[in-house]
């Protein structure tokens, strides 16, 4: 059975893609069959990768061009071994497409059911908004990842969007479970970090990974050249952070699929 996890913020800059990105290269390390998808306009997993030529065909055919398989949209990333589409709804245009297109906040959810259940697992990159861009990828997900950067300000976003996840669960996606909180950036050398960092496990410890994402050179560097930090410096505590936080999702949820022989 498929599982999809999705990464979601209301603020931009907490980690959300990068986190997506390692999270997939992660899994896929750990033998898992992994589908990598960019909900978010700003296509970011795309840079994540250092892809430089233009997306022909993505995110924009996969919601609103049911007959285009969806084989013709993967755009595998080099040396990873995931099946990645990435996002090119670059223009108000291509937006305003979709805005009279018709797409229901389940769009997303039926072409994924319909052509995606061979994947062990579909990670979704959703945009930092609470538009049907980022419901659709809700929707899709049995599990949301929420990135927090240690910062105050972040902390304000999260409360707003635990507040919309609520209603959305209500209204249209009861399967949809928080995985956890995930805390991204964390320096342990600044008070603020430590501080913020205990008051958040204080108020919403069971709902807070035990896997902390460290501020890290090589996460910076990796991003910078464009590749995962999992295939930049396999040894380094910002990859070995992201492959606890794999195997935490794994054991938390009991999602270790029958791997093959």
């Amino acid at each position: 059975m498929t599982t999809t996890i999705v990464f979601a913020s209301e603020k931009g800059g907490v980690g959300k893609t990068t986190s997506a990105v390692n999270l997939a290269v992660a899994l896929v390390i750990g033998g898992y069959k992994v589908l990598l998808l960019d909900m978010d306009p700003q296509g970011s997993v795309r840079l994540s990768f250092g892809a430089k030529s233009p997306v022909h065909k993505g995110t924009l055919e996969l919601l609103m061009e049911p007959a285009t398989p969806l084989s013709e949209l993967l755009a595998p990333p080099d040396g990873t071994g995931l099946d990645a589409i990435y996002a090119n709804i670059n223009t108000l245009s291509d937006q305003w497409k979709l805005d009279e297109s018709g797409m229901d906040p389940f769009t997303l959810n039926s072409r994924l059911t319909k052509e995606a259940q061979d994947y062990d697992f579909i990670v979704i990159d959703a945009p930092a908004s609470t538009g049907m861009l980022a419901v659709n990828s809700l929707t899709a997900a049995q599990l949301v990842v929420l990135p927090l950067q240690c910062e105050s300000l972040a902390i304000k976003s999260l409360k707003r969007f635990l507040v919309a996840f609520r209603d959305l669960q209500g209204r249209v996606n009861p399967d949809l479970r928080i995985a956890g909180i995930l805390l991204t950036m964390y320096d342990r050398s600044l008070e603020v970090h430590r501080r913020i960092c205990r008051e958040v496990y204080d108020a919403l410890y069971d709902s807070v990974f035990e896997t902390i994402i460290p501020k890290s050179k090589e996460i910076t560097e990796s991003s910078a050249v464009g590749q995962a930090v999992l295939t930049y410096g396999i040894n380094s505590v910002g990859a070995t952070a992201y492959i606890r936080l794999a195997k935490e999702i794994l054991d938390r949820f009991g999602l270790r699929p029958q791997m093959p022989t």
